[in-house]
């Protein structure tokens, strides 16, 4: 009894002294990361902050490097609980993002202008696809060599905002895309193209070009137009935030941002691996189209030449030339405002700081 007694009176003592000198076993008076502050890669132990990233997508390797960063814990390390939350054809990640339902979000930036244009405070904050993966694709049998052999088809579109490179396509070959040509609207396969219902056939490197090759096409059974070798093309996969948020948060999406160059140096570093990864978490197509997918993403984000510490860098010469075409071609109705408050690279510069 008295050493039970004595044992209690030590473990009140100890209990005194460490209240005294601060220590604790997990909860520490040290404020949150992301409330304002501005140490990048400082967190609370023990304590994750909640981040909601919103894809433009479906779960691909189209946004492998999230996943792989996912997967590999870079995103814990830097103290972010990160939920991914899948797009879709219903699903506008701008409006996601102005609302408040996602923190962060991706989108093409050609989009991004124009939800800016309409005085939405939103901010592009990263840029991870450095060219565009828009292709028009033809079966070599038609004919079409180059863009002016366009004239008199049948074109197809996905529309809603993806067709303004297409129309400076046109444009920029003296073709008028009401009088010249027929535009059709696409659907989400490449059927149509296969069953000769259109001439050409709107086409991601990364994707539905994929899919021609896996229904047995070569390609040299096609001909292809490249929006980047055509010069007109406009930058896609960005990262984006809304201004209100990034005031109080940029440590805590210097952090996120991080852990992403992290992960999509990995990704586009072993491209098969992560293919694997995206197709892990959703196996809604094919292991080896994940796998191809990946390996094209790879080459958008870290493109021939450019350094892969540079990935996530925005080309304000590439933004420019985005928001010319955009307005030039009808997707803008006045000139995008370029500035700190629409596009900024500080948060990049911190989170690449060595």
């Amino acid at each position: 009894m008295k050493k039970s007694k004595l044992t209690s009176l030590v473990a009140v003592i100890m209990l005194i002294l460490l209240a005294a000198t601060g220590c604790s076993s997990g909860n520490s008076a040290t404020p949150a990361p992301g409330a304002g502050g501005t140490d990048a890669g400082k967190t609370t132990p023990g304590k994750l902050d909640k981040v909601t990233l919103q894809l433009k997508w479906l779960p691909q390797s189209q946004f492998m490097g999230y996943y792989v960063a996912q997967a590999k814990g870079y995103y814990k390390d830097a103290g972010i609980d990160l939920q991914i939350v899948p797009g879709g054809s219903d699903i506008i990640p701008e409006q996601q993002v102005y609302n408040g339902a996602a923190n962060i979000g991706v989108t093409w930036v050609s989009s991004l202008m124009k939800y800016q244009s309409k005085g939405w405070g939103l901010v592009e904050v990263g840029q991870i696809f450095q060219k565009s993966a828009m292709l028009l694709v033809s079966k070599a049998s038609t004919g079409i060599n180059s863009p002016a052999d366009l004239k008199g088809k049948k074109v197809g579109s996905w529309f809603g905002g993806n067709e303004y490179e297409i129309y400076a396509l046109l444009a920029a070959n003296g073709l008028n895309k009401d009088t010249d040509l027929k535009m059709v609207q696409q659907d989400y396969t490449m059927n149509q193209l296969l069953k000769n219902e259109i001439d050409a056939a709107s086409a991601m490197t990364y994707n539905e070009y994929g899919l021609l090759l896996e229904s047995g096409l070569k390609d040299s059974d096609l001909h292809v137009i490249n929006m980047n070798d055509a010069g007109v093309a406009m930058l896609e996969d960005c990262l984006f935030v809304n201004s209100d948020w990034i005031a109080k948060n940029q440590d805590l999406y210097v952090r996120f941002l991080k852990a992403s160059i992290k992960g999509w140096a990995e990704a586009c570093a072993d491209p098969a691996a992560a293919g694997k990864v995206v197709y892990d978490v959703d196996q809604s197509v094919s292991l080896d189209h994940q796998v191809y997918m990946a390996k094209e993403v790879a080459k958008l984000v870290v493109p021939q030449g450019f350094d892969p510490a540079n990935i996530g860098y925005i080309d304000p010469a590439a933004v420019k030339q985005t928001a010319d075409l955009a307005l030039k071609y009808g997707l803008l109705t006045k000139p995008a405002v370029i500035s700190e408050d629409t596009v900024t690279s500080k948060y990049w510069k911190l989170a690449t700081a060595k």
